[in-house]
């Protein structure tokens, strides 16, 4: 599984994601370090609002980057295949921003989170045809990284 982890969240990263943050960190760049702590959160089809489980992964990864403020952090927005690909775009943003404001609001300095979004997910799911898997389409990936 951790292989498939780690496979996934390059390809993630080198097949065609948007950047919105100006910040210095680019995230939308394949990562030449494996990250320290990476973290999965799931939405409900169409909703970008943190469920409590989602807000105990992000809590735990805010455990780990608040005593090392030179960890960056990267959440990538996902949406599964259903409805139309631009609305499924926004979605993912959305659901980016959802978990960089969330982290904000635990103390992480803006500055260090970058926000992408790949839309559709080519993630471990919908990427190898499990069309049965896609509420875990439905995600957002953060990951906790030092350059």
């Amino acid at each position: 599984m951790f292989k498939l982890a780690a496979i996934t969240s390059a390809m993630i990263f080198s097949l065609g994601i948007s950047s919105v943050s100006a910040s210095a960190i680019n995230c939308s760049q394949t990562l030449d370090h494996t990250p320290i702590i990476k973290k999965v959160i799931y939405f409900e089809t169409g909703q970008t609002a943190l469920s409590t489980e989602a807000r105990k992964q992000i809590d735990q990864l805010v455990d780990v980057v608040t005593g090392n403020p030179s960890l960056k952090i990267c959440a990538v927005g996902q949406a599964d295949k259903e409805g139309d690909p631009d609305a499924n775009k926004k979605l993912s943003l959305k659901r980016a921003e959802s978990a960089k404001s969330y982290l904000i609001k635990k103390g992480i300095e803006k500055k260090r989170v970058e926000t992408v979004f790949r839309g559709e997910a080519y993630g471990g799911f919908s990427f190898w045809g499990a069309a049965d898997k896609k509420d875990e389409d439905r995600r957002v990936e953060i990951f906790a990284y030092s350059e």
